[in-house]
């Protein structure tokens, strides 16, 4: 069985070019690499070391310490699977990393002479910014990690569009005023009706979201390949 280099999809043998991805080949081969990072090149696992895996084009999943660098790369990547190691190894890494970035930001801004509520709000503000740069990635890798389960990733689009669609009647039904305020006005609200539509569109929405990420944290991926691909190995199952 051949493979592209680029995508690791299966190709024939006297292919010029990738039907899946359209990347020109040599001979319609990929030689697989050793010393490359198998999982990146879509290389195929080497049952002995030489031998590839009539798998389906199953492929070596990123290590535990490798995942956060393998999903960064592919920052908007919602496409084949990925490992529980893959996804766990992005949340403990991400999060290490920005728990050390807040600790910096605090620590350097009370080390200017700055009080206390000074260095909150550049945790805070490193937070979310930290946030904001990692949040295409997350939800990247549980889309990848649905799919190793056989759930489509679309799912996760589909309880952010609702979680979104819900908070913005719930801000028209509460109206702009009240959010800026202090306590909420009761007597003037713009919209009582639509406030409630809202929330009873954010609270599935959120236990929807709940249910992705139990599924994509601990449920096992399918065997074999599925319909978004072939089989993802982590890298502590395959021999080498």
């Amino acid at each position: 069985m051949n493979f592209c280099p680029r995508c690791g999809g299966a190709t024939g043998p006297t292919d010029s070019f990738c039907g899946a991805c359209g990347t020109p080949l040599t001979g319609g081969e990929y030689g697989y690499n050793e010393s490359a990072n198998p999982y990146d090149a879509g290389a195929p696992i080497a049952a002995d070391g030489a031998a590839y895996y009539e798998d389906g084009g199953a492929t070596v999943g990123p290590s535990f310490w490798g995942a956060f660098g393998h999903c960064m790369k592919n920052y908007c990547n919602f496409r084949g699977r990925a490992t529980r190691t893959e996804y766990w190894g992005w949340i403990v890494v991400s999060g290490l990393i920005g728990g050390a970035l807040q600790i910096v930001a605090a620590t350097a801004t009370l080390g200017s002479g700055a009080d206390v509520y000074a260095a909150e709000t550049a945790r805070n503000a490193v937070e979310g910014l930290w946030n904001l740069a990692t949040l295409l990635p997350a939800f990247a890798v549980m889309g990848r990690r649905l799919h190793d389960v056989g759930w489509s990733a679309k799912q996760v689009l589909g309880s952010i569009a609702l979680g979104l669609v819900g908070l913005t009647l719930i801000i028209f039904g509460v109206g702009l005023e009240n959010f800026a305020a202090e306590e909420i006005d009761a007597e003037n609200i713009p919209s009582v009706g639509a406030m409630f539509v809202g929330l009873a569109l954010v609270v599935p929405a959120g236990i929807w979201q709940l249910v992705l990420g139990i599924t994509s944290g601990f449920v096992r991926g399918t065997d074999g390949p599925n319909r978004f691909g072939g089989k993802r190995w982590n890298p502590a199952d395959v021999g080498r």
